[in-house]
């Protein structure tokens, strides 16, 4: 990408206000991320002080409540224990299917296939976690797991434990392997495929000793971020997990995670308490991994995109093949054939990988489907809970105030920050904001739940007996503004980089101002791309839970404003989805079906725009 041109030489008063907003914006981007760091140390010291003291990470005994002060223990071993092994047993189920989906689509699929398989990816990555975690109960674990334990003797728990939030987890980071991972296989040469091919060797061969051996650093880089996806995962495993507190290495074994366990108690403790320090300071340590993984991730794909295109994968040396000894007709046959069956079976093999990896979208919708269709009438969106029959107007009232809080806080000052990005690149702010908008990316969410939760539910500056300020809309709607900034900021400069070079020289060429060229030419050719990013950021916030679970929380009623308690429709279908009584738990798969829909009407509304955007760029060409 050629660098914009400077503009014009003299500037005015309002280009030097507009270039400080976008550098304020950038500016506000790098704090808020240093905020966020601060504010959870600064919560967690009490237990950082005391970790080795209070054997945090070497004990499994949870005991903060023990009515006996002496006897409180807080040994989070255990839920170390269920985040290292839920996202293993992902990893281990994802990782051979992502990547052989992947090659699938890269090297063998027509491209009808492809299309149509990476819109089902799509949306499969676009499915709220907690609709994630209610079919994980309701189906994978009870009518999956649970027969199969019952087929061999084993005891479990409904199928509930260690081995289900595992699997789910597998599903949820599938399209990120699997889109990560085909991006890296399509880099490759193609003429290293050819001369591959123009060797004799099949298909396979070439996958096997070209493809893959060339695309390895970026599948690995491809992993790596997935497992910073599924160590950070709250709802989805908080629900199918089981919820135990005691340490077991069965196979059909409970359990529990950091991210669960942080969003079930932190609510319940108060100013001062120990327990309360140690869940943000197990937080912190989440938030230092999840960090770590993702930018050991992101460095390696940029290791790998910069290396020189001429390198191969494993050499195919033609002068040790010529000093071999002839060999007769017939075994030169029988390699052949053998060679052949060998790429018959890999391509089925590769194909039964894309298969299983769009199996799960059918699954969940289907099962969402039957469960929640035929539960959601008029009174769903006109009554309470409380009302008969019952409904969640409340919710869905609420999950739209929070949505338009966060779009107004989140959108201009994302869209200024990408502005900064991409129309002043020389301003000494761009490289560690654009870094910063990178990694708070892969912030989990109940991270920043806990960050709102210290600043605006119980501010960490009031003394002890000062009463809190509560639950609130502001609260939920600052959580979500935090989630979106990421990816505003990268779709919006994405957006605006692809704006022609000479739309700008143009409107300098006719003396238009830095400011006037960015808010009247680049912005207005960029808007339908950004737009596209605004819907991206809503479909990736309207069904987020596990911020609002310490922020928003919920109650029977339509808030009265925006500082009172806000319920929303995730948090319901949570909430509910636990109940034991049927016309709750009826409700909660209504929700769940309303939420399914209208997140992915988002999903396919940006697809749709920006398949509108290539076709007129082609138009244009």
């Amino acid at each position: 990408m050629t660098q914009p041109p400077a503009g014009p030489s003299t500037v005015s008063l309002g280009d030097r206000l507009f270039a400080w907003l976008c550098q304020s914006s950038g500016v506000f981007v790098l704090a808020l991320a240093a905020a966020l760091v601060a504010v959870l140390a600064l919560q967690a010291w009490p237990a950082l002080k005391h970790f080795g003291e209070w054997n945090v990470l070497t004990s499994a005994n949870w005991d903060p409540e023990n009515p006996d002060p002496e006897k409180r223990s807080y040994g989070a071993l255990l839920f170390v224990y269920g985040t290292l092994a839920t996202s293993a047993i992902a990893m281990l189920v994802a990782v051979p299917l992502g990547v052989g989906a992947a090659t699938y689509l890269s090297e063998i699929a027509s491209p009808r296939v492809r299309t149509v398989s990476a819109f089902l990816l799509e949306l499969l990555a676009a499915i709220p976690s907690v609709i994630f975690g209610f079919w994980a109960v309701e189906f994978l674990a009870k009518r999956g797991l649970a027969p199969a334990y019952d087929l061999f003797g084993l005891k479990h728990q409904s199928g509930e434990g260690i081995v289900a939030a595992g699997l789910v987890l597998a599903v949820m980071v599938l399209p990120y392997i699997t889109a990560l991972t085909f991006d890296v296989c399509q880099a490759v040469p193609r003429s290293q495929r050819e001369g591959s091919l123009a060797l004799g060797a099949t298909r396979w061969q070439t996958i096997w000793n070209v493809v893959l051996p060339y695309a390895r650093p970026g599948t690995i880089a491809a992993c790596v971020l997935a497992l910073g996806r599924a160590l950070g995962e709250t709802m989805a495993v908080t629900m199918v997990v089981g919820n135990a507190q005691h340490l077991d290495f069965s196979l059909t074994a409970t359990g529990d995670s950091i991210p669960s366990i942080i969003a079930k108690q932190l609510h319940e403790t108060t100013a001062g308490d120990p327990k309360r320090s140690v869940l943000i300071a197990l937080g912190l340590v989440l938030l230092t991994i999840t960090l770590l993984t993702n930018l050991c991730a992101r460095v390696l794909l940029r290791w790998w995109a910069a290396k020189p295109r001429t390198r191969a994968g494993k050499p195919i040396h033609v002068t040790e093949v010529a000093d071999l000894p002839p060999r007769a007709p017939a075994d030169v046959a029988a390699a052949r054939r053998r060679a052949k069956r060998r790429d018959t079976l890999m391509t089925g093999v590769l194909a039964g990988c894309q298969f299983l990896t769009v199996v799960p979208l059918f699954l969940i919708l289907g099962y969402i489907t039957y469960k929640g269709a035929g539960q959601v009438t008029g009174a769903f969106f006109t009554n309470l809970p409380n009302d008969r029959p019952p409904g969640l107007y409340h919710a869905l009232v609420g999950s739209a105030t929070l949505v338009v809080l966060a779009a107004a806080f989140a959108i201009p000052i994302g869209i200024t920050a990408a502005v900064l990005l991409s129309e002043y690149r020389n301003n000494r702010w761009v490289a560690p904001v654009r870094f910063v908008a990178e990694l708070l990316g892969g912030v989990p969410s109940i991270i920043i739940g806990v960050f709102a939760y210290a600043i605006l539910v119980t501010p960490f500056w009031l003394a002890p007996g000062e009463r809190p300020w509560g639950y609130s809309a502001w609260a939920g709607g600052f959580a979500l503004a935090v989630m979106m900034l990421p990816v505003l900021v990268r779709s919006s400069e994405e957006a605006m980089r692809l704006v022609p070079n000479s739309l700008r020289e143009a409107s300098y060429a006719l003396g238009a101002s830095r400011r006037q060229t960015v808010l009247r030419v680049v912005i207005p050719a960029a808007l339908p791309a950004i737009v596209t990013g605004v819907l991206l950021a809503v479909g990736r916030i309207a069904g987020e839970t596990a911020p609002l679970i310490l922020t928003a929380r919920g109650s029977q009623f339509v808030a009265r404003s925006l500082s009172d308690a806000t319920p929303s429709l995730p948090y319901y279908v949570y909430d509910f989805a636990k109940r034991p009584d049927e016309a709750l738990k009826n409700l909660a798969w209504a929700g769940a079906f309303v939420l399914v829909v209208v997140v992915l009407l988002l999903n396919v509304a940006v697809r749709l725009l920006a398949g509108k955007r290539v076709v007129a760029a082609a138009r244009a060409d």
